[in-house]
């Protein structure tokens, strides 16, 4: 049979063509991942079970947990329930038998706590009319981030805290003021699960901490009281984690299985 050397070659260099098509394909496509996910602060992560509907990771110097609020019960508590001026994350999580304590809302010098408290449906702390701060809440087992306006106080809402600003709206991030302080944040995930992040000795931007949030694919989040203020306690299933803050505080947020 007749070899036609040319058409050989032709084909070879169609193949060759068709090589580098798919490799600079490829590499365009890692190259549009890799900048996604450094605009969105998304790293490497795997999210480790520590009982139903909650679990655990690390990125950096952040400690996340992420938590289905329908098994897991979301509450708010005070110092003054506890019978103190403040407080910290480890003694609320001590005395309340709270799976997890994170801090929580601003409070006055007094540790007099500043901001809406609501508790099973009861209002334990005013409403506070910053307009820039916002309100987490639970309701019926669903989370929720609102404005002020929209907040309206009735038998079902579990647990309510107003604080802020905002880290992310409806997937969003607004701009902020360039600071830099230790983190504490509460957000939503698209499939309901609550995150709940603390950093423990970086100091980081608020758009910084935004960005964590909105590559853990949450569509609202809310940061809290943070600096010194920031802390959390967690000790469930023999998993143990204490991010302990500089200064006391006068309330917090507090997690524990529905079941309990």
């Amino acid at each position: 049979m007749a070899i036609n050397k040319n058409k050989i070659s032709n084909v070879k260099h169609q193949n060759y063509k068709l090589k580098f098509k798919i490799l600079s394909f490829g590499l365009s496509f890692c190259i549009l991942i890799f900048d996604f996910c450094i605009s969105n602060n998304v790293h490497a992560y795997s999210w480790k079970p520590i009982a139903g509907g909650l679990s655990y990771t690390v990125i950096n110097d952040t400690h996340i947990f992420q938590i289905d609020p329908k098994l897991f019960k979301f509450s708010v508590i005070t110092a003054k329930d506890l019978g103190e001026v403040d407080t910290t994350a480890q003694m609320i999580a001590k005395k309340s038998k709270a799976a997890l304590v994170i801090n929580g809302g601003f409070f006055s010098p007094e540790h007099k706590s500043l901001g809406l408290l609501v508790r099973d449906g009861k209002t334990i702390n005013p409403l506070h009319p910053t307009s820039w701060w916002a309100i987490f809440q639970i309701a019926k087992e669903k989370p929720a981030i609102i404005p002020l306006r929209s907040f309206k106080a009735n038998a079902e809402t579990e647990m309510a805290l107003q604080v802020g600003p905002r880290l992310v709206v409806n997937g969003e991030i607004p701009q902020f003021k360039p600071s830099l302080a230790r983190r504490s944040g509460v957000g939503i995930r698209r499939n309901g699960n609550i995150i709940i992040a603390v950093t423990a000795n970086d100091e980081i931007s608020m758009e910084e901490f935004a960005n964590l949030f909105r590559g853990l694919e949450c569509v609202d989040a809310l940061n809290l009281d943070g600096g010194g203020s920031s802390q959390l306690y967690f000790s469930l299933n023999g998993f143990k984690l204490e991010v302990p803050g500089i200064s006391r505080i006068a309330n917090a947020i507090t997690v524990a299985p529905r079941d309990y």
